[in-house]
């Protein structure tokens, strides 16, 4: 509408103009070089129109050829362009397909038509790993580190490869430079955690941890369990009053977590507050009764104050695992414990009935051979043993390692915070668990 009401405006001040020169026709009177030249002012009007019209028209065919070649060039990038990346696009599905060939020639396609830029390096460096050309791949993945648009995809890149090839430390590099780029992709901050913890860069990955729980990455039990881990692995790095405070920081956090239980206790025993040993011992049996707790439990049993007659040897060693398990004494280890003390004491009675509630089928052997030698009573109850599931141990539940004792990283496969107070499958095989690469492959987006 308002175009429209341009157009008539324009139409009428033109026809206007018109009806005013024809009114007012004047006399021009032009004398150049000798030249006499007379007119009305309409017809000069008229005449500069023309001429105006006239020079217009020329310069735009003069303009036209001039600019003809470079308006091809133009239509000619543009039509290489648009073939270009239809080339990556026909490549990316190959890849996603499997068809190193059909790749292989998208992406010489893909590099004649638009060479240099992010996506047909991509495309490359995808297609080399499809056909497994490393070292090609490998440049192409440098390569787009030098494009700051583009610098994730080389990230990603060289950080599948590394993970791939097990190199950890170059990998923790990589992962850093990906945090920088992305800091809130959460396979970003998993894979850094990963590799911060599987480097034993503890405070680094507990800071990270922190930013994982923030993004909700990591719900708020798991992060208290891999926080109890990372405290207790920098206590047994550290040692002296550093590592009982980075202990006492973890039972804070959870009394029954037995290896930090363990580790402080023995830290204030040498420290010599004995006392403060056999408190967070008796804490951590209240929430987790474990067969190492007993054991360090019993080293603190004090000496007997007099000579004890033949009828009440070992009845002391009873008393003291008493202390400890009557904190719990419905608990299998609780009995298991004071059965094996029961046996020390020769307390045949009550080691048989602690036993039996403990389904501790090795010990009842033990009994009957220390009680009265009833070597085919003691093999009737080995034979139980070796029909029931296995005792309980430490195993790593990501590559089934058995560990003769907790450590942050499992010695096998190198996962951390995996290995676990558990009875182990009879059907596990010991098999090194493989590093979880970033989820999707590097051309579906990161999640």
């Amino acid at each position: 509408m308002l175009r429209a009401i341009w157009f008539l405006l324009k139409v009428s001040a033109v026809t206007a103009l018109a009806v005013w020169l024809v009114q007012s026709p004047g006399h021009v009177e032009i004398v150049w070089r000798g030249y006499l030249i007379e007119t009305t002012a309409s017809v000069l009007v008229i005449a500069l129109a023309l001429i105006i019209l006239l020079w217009t028209g020329i310069y735009r065919v003069w303009r036209a050829f001039v600019t003809v070649p470079l308006a091809f060039r133009r239509y000619r990038v543009a039509a290489d362009r648009e073939k270009g990346y239809r080339a990556v696009t026909e490549g990316l599905v190959a890849i996603a397909a499997g068809d190193a060939q059909a790749a292989e020639k998208a992406a010489r396609r893909a590099e004649q038509m638009i060479p240099g830029t992010p996506l047909t390096r991509l495309l490359t460096a995808q297609t080399a790993l499809l056909n497994g050309n490393a070292p090609k791949a490998r440049r192409e993945f440098v390569n787009l580190l030098e494009d700051d648009s583009a610098a994730f995809f080389g990230v990603r890149g060289l950080l599948n490869e590394t993970l791939a090839a097990g190199d950890y430390r170059e990998a923790l590099t990589l992962a850093r430079r990906a945090d920088q780029l992305q800091p809130k992709r959460v396979w970003v901050l998993r894979t850094l955690f990963d590799l911060e913890t599987r480097n034993r860069d503890w405070v680094k990955a507990e800071k990270t941890l922190k930013r994982a729980e923030k993004l909700g990455i990591y719900s708020r039990d798991e992060g208290s369990r891999h926080r109890q881990a990372i405290w207790t692995a920098l206590a047994m790095e550290t040692g002296g009053p550093t590592a009982a405070r980075y202990c006492e920081s973890v039972v804070n956090l959870n009394a029954g977590f037995v290896p930090a239980a363990l580790l402080l206790a023995k830290l204030y025993d040498q420290a010599g507050t004995k006392r403060s040993a056999m408190k967070t011992i008796q804490n951590a049996w209240a929430v987790n009764p474990h067969p190492a707790l007993a054991t360090l439990w019993m080293t603190y049993m004090p000496a007997p104050k007099k000579t004890k007659s033949i009828y009440d040897a070992g009845r002391e060693y009873y008393d003291w695992m008493k202390q400890l398990t009557d904190i719990d004494p419905q608990h299998r280890d609780s009995n298991r414990a004071l059965g094996a003390a029961a046996i020390q004491a020769r307390m045949w009675k009550e080691a048989r009935e602690l036993l039996l509630k403990a389904m501790d089928y090795k010990m009842l052997a033990r009994l009957e051979r220390e009680e009265s030698g009833n070597e085919a009573a003691a093999r009737e109850w080995l034979e139980l043993a070796s029909d029931a599931a296995p005792d309980a141990r430490w195993v790593c539940n990501a590559c089934g390692h058995a560990a003769n004792e907790w450590e942050a990283l499992c010695p096998r496969c190198g996962a951390f915070d995996r290995i676990g107070w558990i009875t182990p499958s009879l059907d596990v095989h010991a098999t090194p668990a493989r590093f979880a690469l970033p989820e999707g492959g590097l051309i579906s987006p990161p999640s």
